[in-house]
């Protein structure tokens, strides 16, 4: 970001600190601390006007009037949310120093530099991952790496990506809010990037010692003092060495480096990459990061960026909304870490039939044994948000609360864990829970039920965090500030009974400590022992040398009692946080049985059915519903349909009109899919279903004006993606292949592509089409069949059945869907009757189509006529008097007859 360029020479020394501490963080809003306020200046005054919606005042700054806004300090998170969401970064600068101990200008220091991916203050999170990405390679051999700071899951990239495309595919999977790339990475590609995950790009430049330093912090630091490769502190850092050293180090204490030994180059830099601006834009987040776990795409279905929006996993296509999408349907978790989980498992759907069929296990044994899962369920419901309280504890900064909700935690867990021991051959979900040794956690739970107040305060100091008998040193201290605050109450009364002043009273400020207040019509009954402290109107304020003393006294036995809570309290973290690992495995073990105790709730509620897994590549779907559609209609008003695509039936072919139910159908064959992927029933009567590697679909019809491509460019991109990447193990969904340009160059493209997947890929695909001359091809290529959905006429109205039935149909209902819709009846009818004239012109004759072959024929009466017929379709009829066309027929025939004399 630019910032107003001003010499710092006439500047109040404030601002010039001001202007020091900026450049060294060009790239992020400063938060400027003074008093109670953060203060924003110069160009940031501006921003924070236009996002945030402050009153821009200015302030003196020596020469001019400098621009200001602020917000209060205890109030600045949901002002730095808002920043962040609008892609903003903010540095918080704070007071170094004590203002009321220093003389002259306080010194001031960036502390925590926020960035969209490594938030972990709790009051900007939400239930969501956060996560932080990196992006490095070239065409051919992309890597990337993931790190979420407020949960510690880090994960990297087991193999090189080829394309683009699927770098972006990961980036959405993972739903990064910061994505790290190299400062020379293409700006294609990095809008390509920003247009897909919605997330804040922040290109990087190496330099010897930090290949991590954002570009344009590098480029504002070497411009400050002309040289190429300055790079000032940033918060916490080391000198360049020191740092590379620690870095080292830092990756043999976690266990990075021998994590990252085998994976490819580019994912390796971008696991660096990713602890290294960690470390930078603050260090202590450091501690709240796991190893790095290689992942490979191998082992997932991949979805395209296309997919994920044709099908509304997360997001409503055209609102944008949560409501109304798979996730919103299927999401019955009760933890925030199992919620975590599930989105997870939905981005990333399992490919591997044995990953798939652990899963299924755990949801069957849910759905047979209701009782458990109702007690399992209620004890998650109990539970807090383990991942996030483990990471605070790993900053050294959990609240009172963190501490009292780890402690239900555990409590629950444990009872949860006895609960669950009776299970006969527990599956994964099971299993995984029961295999932790759960004496460290009846110690720690023992141990903060021992230690912590029933209700203690956000941070010790005040004498309230601990129970009391948790520390005999702490109970002493405590008495004596207990009992400081009873003889102040003795020694008000005492005074009020030497002085005879009923109103006299004690009282305190920060500026002049304890004081006696006495009104003024009472002063001639001050003793003369009083010595005046502060006069106001209607009161003066006096001291006494005995409370000098008991005040000081005070003072001293309640610093030593903070300063004991603190104490007590860093040791505790401290122990919690050595069993970090343990805990950790305690929260995976709860988050995957909170996802398989909720789908067994969603397969109860929603009479889902356990799909068999096939080895075959089969689908079959018996009595198949949409889990959307029918969760937003009443109950038993959707209608079923059965769906079966083998190595007999590879292509479904769906004719019908619109309205009918096509899109539906095709849809819910793949959210059903998805869910079985995910290891969860699906919504059918029964199911046979085979793992796919990738599900692909060509829905819906939209222009991309940015890019400047229309309908018709944005559909055949999609159908290019699935002809090109698609395998025999994918799923093709294509709903009205061919629209968006002429009736004849999309009938021949969509039977082109109908034949090539036919005939090449041999994935199982179901495409929709109101072309219902491609009806013909079942006749020849055998593993294509015809469908249509059912259309029946009632008092002259179209009702649609809903029912999918065999074979095709010959007509739209075009008509009578427009007149169903509200179009007015005059067109209606207009339409009709150039309906019937149209069939009747000699001359528009429908395209049909043309013989199933790999190369056209190549003789020469076919060549003249393959010629002839595009004459005839460039040809204007409306303008085409009687005697042209007839002047016309004749040399067509001539031509062909002359073609037909040359043959041998």
């Amino acid at each position: 970001m630019a910032l107003v360029k001003a010499m710092t020479d006439g500047l109040t020394p404030m601002f010039q600190q001001y202007l020091e501490i900026r450049r060294s963080v060009p790239d992020a809003l400063l938060f400027f601390r003074l008093g109670d306020f953060y203060e924003l200046f110069f160009d940031d005054a501006h921003v924070a006007h236009r996002v945030l919606g402050l009153t821009l005042t200015s302030r003196d700054g020596g020469q001019e009037r400098v621009p200001m806004c602020g917000v209060p300090y205890h109030a600045a998170e949901g002002y730095i949310k808002t920043l962040l969401d609008h892609g903003y970064k903010v540095a918080i600068c704070e007071q170094a120093e004590d203002p009321k101990a220093t003389k002259g200008l306080v010194r001031r220091e960036v502390v925590r530099i926020i960035t969209p991916g490594t938030v972990i203050e709790e009051g900007l999170l939400d239930d969501e991952h956060r996560f932080l990405a990196a992006a490095f390679g070239a065409e051919g051999a992309y890597g990337t790496a993931f790190v979420d700071v407020t949960t510690g899951e880090c994960t990297v990239l087991a193999e090189s990506l080829r394309t683009p495309l699927e770098l972006v595919e990961e980036l959405i999977a993972y739903r990064a809010k910061e994505v790290l790339v190299p400062a020379d990475f293409p700006e294609g590609l990095k809008a390509l990037i920003r247009s897909h995950t919605g997330a804040h790009v922040t290109p990087l430049r190496p330099t010897p010692d930090d290949p991590t330093v954002p570009d344009e912090t590098r480029n504002a630091r070497s411009a400050a003092d002309g040289t190429a490769d300055l790079t000032a502190p940033s918060p916490g850092d080391a000198a360049p060495s020191e740092a590379a050293a620690a870095m080292t180090g830092a990756l043999n204490d976690a266990g990075l480096k021998e994590a990252l030994q085998d994976v490819p180059p580019a994912a390796r830099e971008a696991a660096l990459a990713l602890i290294r601006y960690i470390r930078r834009v603050y260090p202590p987040l450091f501690a709240t990061l796991r190893p790095f776990r290689p992942y490979s795409r191998e082992r997932h279905m991949v979805l395209d960026p296309y997919t994920r929006r044709n099908l509304e996993l997360f997001r409503r296509q055209l609102s944008g909304e949560a409501s109304g999408t798979l996730f919103s349907v299927v999401d019955l978790t009760e933890t925030p870490m199992g919620r975590r989980r599930l989105a997870r498992r939905l981005e990333r759907p399992f490919a591997d039939p044995e990953a798939i069929a652990e899963r299924l296990a755990g949801v069957r044994l849910m759905v047979r044994e209701g009782l458990l899962r109702t007690r399992v369920r209620e004890a998650l419901e109990r539970m807090y948000d383990l991942e996030r309280i483990l990471a605070r504890i790993a900053l050294g900064t959990p609240s009172g609360g963190d501490l009292v909700r780890l402690r239900a935690t555990l409590a629950e867990a444990l009872r949860l864990k006895d609960l669950l021991g009776a299970v006969a051959d527990p599956p994964l979900a099971v299993g995984a829970l029961l295999a932790i040794d759960e004496a460290p956690f009846i110690a720690m739970h023992d141990e903060l039920h021992r230690a912590l107040a029933d209700d203690p305060p956000p941070t010790p100091g005040d004498g309230r965090f601990f129970r009391r008998g948790y520390d005999a040193e702490l109970d002493g201290l405590r008495a004596i500030v207990e009992d400081g605050t009873d003889w102040l109450r003795r020694y008000e009364a005492k005074e009020r009974e030497r002085t005879g002043i009923r109103s006299l009273k004690i009282g305190y400020n920060k500026v002049f400590g304890h004081y006696i207040e006495v009104t003024k019509v009472h002063l001639n009954r001050v003793p003369d022992d009083y010595v005046r402290r502060q006069t106001l109107a209607g009161v003066e304020r006096y001291v006494t040398e005995a409370l000098k003393a008991w005040e000081a006294a005070y003072t001293e036995s309640a610093e030593a009692l903070g300063a004991r809570e603190r104490v007590l309290y860093a040791a505790l973290v401290e122990r919690l946080n050595a069993r970090k690992n343990a805990f950790h495995a305690l929260a995976d073990a709860l988050a995957e049985l909170d996802v398989t105790a909720a789908l067994a709730e969603l397969a109860v509620r929603r009479r889902y059915a356990e799909p068999k897994i096939a080895a075959d590549g089969r689908l079959r779907l018996k009595g198949s519903r949409h889990p959307v559609v029918e969760a937003a209609l009443p109950e038993g008003r959707f209608v079923k349909n059965d769906v079966v695509l083998d190595e007999h039936r590879q292509i479904l072919l769906l004719t019908g009109p619109n309205m009918a139910g096509k899109s539906t159908l095709m849809r819910q064959v793949a959210l059903s899919q998805i869910l079985f992927q995910i290891g969860s029933f699906v919504p059918a009567d029964e199911a046979e279903l085979s793992p796919v590697d990738r599900i692909f679909t060509r829905m819906g019809a939209a222009d991309d004006l940015i890019e400047g491509e229309s309908t018709f460019m944005v559909e055949m991109k999609e159908v290019r993606l699935a002809v090109t990447e698609a395998t025999p193990r994918s799923l093709l969904i294509i709903d009205e292949l061919g629209r968006g340009t002429s009736t004849e160059d999309g009938m021949a493209i969509a039977q082109a592509v109908i034949e090539y997947i036919h005939d090449a890929l041999r994935a199982k695909t179901l495409i929709s089409t109101h072309y219902h001359e491609l009806a013909a091809l079942e006749e020849r290529l055998p593993r294509l069949v015809n469908a249509h959905m059912g259309v029946e006429f009632k008092d002259d109205a179209i009702v649609f059945t809903h029912r999918l039935k065999p074979g095709s149909t010959s007509r739209s209902y075009g008509i009578d869907v427009a007149a169903r819709a509200g179009l007015p009846e005059r067109i209606v009818r207009r339409a009709r009757a150039l309906v019937r004239r149209y069939a009747q012109r000699e001359l528009t004759e429908q395209p049909t189509l043309f013989a199933h072959a790999e190369e056209p024929a190549k003789d020469g009466v076919n060549a003249t006529g393959q010629a002839i017929l595009a004459e005839l379709a460039a040809l204007d009829l409306n303008r085409l008097t009687p005697l042209a066309a007839f002047d016309r027929l004749r040399a067509w025939r001539e031509r062909l007859q002359q073609a037909s004399d040359k043959r041998p």
